[in-house]
């Protein structure tokens, strides 16, 4: 299914502020990092709708779409943002052999119920939606739904595990892992390198595969990655798929998944979504038109109508 709705691309700056939102900080930490929400002060249920952000991310990412369903009257529940170890202000503390999904995965879980929640809808972003599958996977009781935007499922797997016979499949995604892996290696200097690209006006040009309308992204959104691309994170990321048996994890997934993505999407491929529907018939796959990695940036009208929180 392919949906396009009258609304302007990227109709909103991202906030960095969460009490511009009417949100509290809370921070758990673990032997892996620390991590970090902003949520609703005061907890109305046990459920909660948790937002995953991607590599080279932060909570800010989905702060356009809080902004647009609030516009539309959308009803997202008890919203709880979160900043993942090593991105945004949680800090990663381990180094790269230790950060396994299921310690990330176990850090979000501590976290809700720091929060005093016990059942959650997911929703992820690139490999937010990673992290958001394998925890439906292990914790059924507790997550009541899955939503992806843009996730980062077989064809990331398969690129990590083998990057030069794989290379065509994802080649953006590719490149990518290895500059930053090189940037990691380098230390602090790596940081300070994607900062430059910034103060010099290259980093928005050095972006476009990301974006379907690199010269129209608000530059909130610019400066946003300016901030998160951090070498050693994004390095330590994609390692956490190494290895990761999907097929056989994400067959016993229980509640409804919804999965969407642009269709200049250069980072998932349509037979993501293809391999996704087979492993989970029921599952509801969306491509979102003129639409490029960031939907929730992009066209967060069209994701919340293809998350199912928006009716078309």
């Amino acid at each position: 299914m392919t949906i396009r709705l009258v609304d302007r691309y990227s109709p909103h700056e991202l906030v960095t502020d969460a009490a511009d939102l009417g949100l509290v900080s809370t921070t758990v930490a673990s032997p892996l990092g620390t991590c970090v929400a902003r949520h609703v002060p005061r907890r109305t249920s046990t459920r909660a709708t948790i937002f995953l952000h991607g590599a080279a991310g932060s909570w800010t990412t989905w702060t356009p779409l809080l902004q647009t369903a609030a516009g539309l009257g959308v009803d997202l529940g008890d919203v709880v943002l979160l900043d993942l170890p090593g991105w945004g202000d949680a800090s990663l503390s381990s180094d790269r052999a230790d950060q396994t999904v299921l310690a990330v995965c176990s850090l979000v879980k501590d976290m809700a119920e720091e929060l005093g929640y016990t059942e959650w809808d997911l929703v992820g972003h690139s490999l937010g939606g990673f992290i958001a599958l394998h925890m439906a996977s292990i914790w059924p009781q507790c997550v009541l739904s899955v939503g992806i935007v843009s996730g980062t499922t077989f064809s990331t797997i398969r690129s990590v595990e083998h990057p030069v016979r794989n290379f065509a499949e994802l080649p953006g995604f590719t490149m990518l892992w290895r500059v930053m892996r090189v940037l990691a290696a380098i230390g602090p200097a790596g940081p300070a390198v994607v900062r430059g690209f910034h103060a010099i006006g290259l980093l928005r040009p050095a972006t476009f595969p990301l974006f379907r309308h690199w010269t129209k992204v608000p530059r909130s959104q610019v400066l946003a990655l300016a901030r998160e691309v951090r070498p050693r994170s994004f390095a330590s990321a994609a390692e956490v798929t190494r290895g990761y048996d999907a097929e056989a994890m994400w067959a016993a997934i229980e509640c409804p998944v919804r999965a969407t993505k642009g269709d200049r999407d250069v980072f998932v491929t349509q037979s993501d979504l293809d391999e996704l529907g087979r492993l989970l018939p029921s599952s509801v796959r969306t491509v979102v038109a003129d639409c490029g990695h960031f939907g929730a940036v992009e066209r967060p009208i069209d994701v919340l109508v293809a998350l199912g929180y928006l009716d078309a």
